[in-house]
C-alpha cells in the first residue's frame, strides 16, 4: 500500500474517532454524581422506597394522604438530624413491617419474591433444552431390502 493511501485512510477516520472520543468523554463526565445529595433529595429518595400504608400502588412520596404526609415529615426530620438512610428505613420497617418497602429485602419470605421468577426461568430453559434434545435426537436405522424395493416401486410409478 502506498504511503499516500495510508494517510488518506487515516485522514478519513480521524474525525470519526475524534467525535467518538469526545462522546465517550461526555458520557463519563455526565454520569458522575453532582456530590452529596441535599436533605430534600435524600428525603425524596427514601420516601420513594416506602409504600403508602393506606394507598394502593403509591409510594409515600407520591401520596397525598395524611398518613403519607406524616411519614414524609418523619423522614425529613430524621434526615435533618443526620440519621442514615438505612436507619430511617429500619425504623419504618419496625413500625410497619417489611411490606411497607417497595423492594422487600431478599431474606425469609421476601427471598421467595426474588428467587421464584429466576428459578422459574431456569427450569423453563432446562425443560426446553430437554425437549429440543429429544426432538433432535436422530434415530438411525439400516435400510432394508424392503425399503429399497419400495423406493424402486415409487420411482417406477413416477416415470
Amino acid at each position: 500500500m502506498k504511503n499516500g493511501a495510508k494517510n488518506g485512510a487515516v485522514q478519513k477516520w480521524l474525525p470519526i474517532l475524534g467525535a467518538l472520543v469526545i462522546a465517550i468523554g461526555a458520557l463519563v463526565v455526565g454520569s458522575r454524581g453532582g456530590g452529596a445529595p441535599t436533605n430534600n433529595e435524600r428525603t425524596a429518595s427514601i420516601a420513594s422506597r416506602v409504600k403508602c400504608p393506606t394507598c394502593q400502588g403509591l409510594t409515600v412520596e407520591q401520596s397525598k394522604t395524611p398518613l403519607a404526609v406524616d411519614i414524609r415529615e418523619q423522614i425529613a426530620r430524621q434526615v435533618e438530624l443526620g440519621e442514615s438512610d438505612s436507619k430511617i428505613i429500619s425504623g419504618l420497617t419496625s413500625s410497619y413491617g417489611n411490606s411497607i418497602l417497595t423492594n422487600p429485602p431478599a431474606t425469609g419470605a421476601g427471598a421467595v419474591v426474588w428467587v421464584a421468577p429466576i428459578a422459574f426461568v431456569i427450569l423453563a430453559f432446562a425443560a426446553l433444552a430437554m425437549a429440543l434434545r429429544r426432538w433432535t435426537r436422530s434415530t438411525t436405522r439400516e435400510v432394508t431390502d424392503d425399503d429399497l424395493a419400495a423406493i424402486a416401486r415409487a420411482k417406477g410409478a413416477l416415470q
